[in-house]
């Protein structure tokens, strides 16, 4: 199913030629889908277990030559220009990392409740790669090609495969976000790309320190090369879990996240994209006020740090 989670509908002529789109959850309605998504999610684990492993060993070798690099510059965290404000329209394009649990939704709760009222939407479909939104002949490619060339965006998140950015990125996933990001900027809009994490015990020989390695390298490269903005899921994961080891960031399946890990993610997104503090955000989702709070500072902390 294509998910399309904004306050109103994105535009008429898309829904005239799919009724698959869809206005933003009410709370409500949110818990529904989360069920729905999450039988989706357990079918694809295992399919995903076994690509991601399939390109491991290649990656691990272009990581060790990258690594020395890498440490040299340090690690990449560019502030929007301009930020998000009244009215901002912010678009998530990716798979079941994105949907499930909602976080464009829980981004979205956290924008209200700090007082700001943009529209945020997201598209997303399980197991899709970035090469498929960038292909206009894919059903989902056709309609971002028609939601970037028909409407303005301040914002598009790109979130790919983890198995295209794992096993060989610049084969697999920069062409696409070269193509995309065109189409971005073509539009109005700030690019931004959503880093994902490891799968919580790693993947095949490798464990999960070194499967974000790689991932964390994939981003930042394409990030650097396009000057865009980066939200690092999967590195936020780690620097939670070094302050609080017995934070549960992962889901049942140990691939996609669990409402925490999600929640943290919407944090670091809106520390990211309005450059301010979560402090007094009274949106806490299903979470206890301590633990909400506690993931809204680490998140803020890490992205509002300065520029490398």
């Amino acid at each position: 199913m294509i998910r399309i989670r904004g306050k109103l509908v994105l535009w008429a002529a898309i829904l005239a030629v799919s009724t698959l789109l869809n206005g933003c959850q009410n709370k409500a309605e949110k818990s529904a889908e989360t069920n729905q998504s999450a039988v989706e999610t357990e079918e694809s684990a295992i399919e995903m277990q076994e690509e991601v492993t399939e390109g491991a060993a290649d990656s691990q070798t272009e990581t060790e030559e990258t690594k020395g690099e890498a440490k040299e510059e340090g690690r990449y965290n560019k502030k929007p220009d301009p930020v998000a404000s009244e009215g901002s329209k912010i678009l998530f394009v990716g798979n079941s990392h994105t949907y499930v649990n909602n976080l464009p939704g829980m981004f979205l709760e956290l924008a209200f409740a700090g007082g700001h009222n943009v529209d945020v939407y997201d598209l997303t479909e399980g197991m899709y790669y970035l090469e498929m939104f960038a292909d206009p002949e894919d059903e989902l490619g056709a309609i971002l090609y028609q939601a970037l060339t028909e409407e303005k965006w301040d914002f598009v998140f790109l979130q790919d495969n983890t198995n295209a950015v794992f096993s060989k990125a610049e084969e697999k996933m920069f062409p696409y976000a070269r193509i995309l990001n065109e189409k971005i900027k073509n539009a109005g809009g700030q690019t931004g790309f959503f880093m994902t994490w490891s799968p919580e015990d790693g993947t095949g020989i490798f464990g999960a320190e070194t499967v974000q390695k790689a991932l964390s390298q994939s981003y930042q490269t394409i990030a650097r090369e396009l000057d865009s903005l980066l939200l690092p899921g999967g590195d936020l994961f780690m620097e939670a879990l070094s302050q609080d080891s017995e934070l549960q960031l992962w889901g049942e399946d140990g691939q996609h996240p669990s409402e925490t890990g999600t929640y943290l993610t919407a944090c670091a997104a809106y520390a990211l994209l309005f450059q301010e503090t979560l402090e007094g955000n009274q949106y806490i989702d299903v979470l206890d006020q301590e633990t909400a709070g506690r993931l809204q500072k680490i998140a803020a902390d890490y992205m509002l740090g300065e520029s490398l």
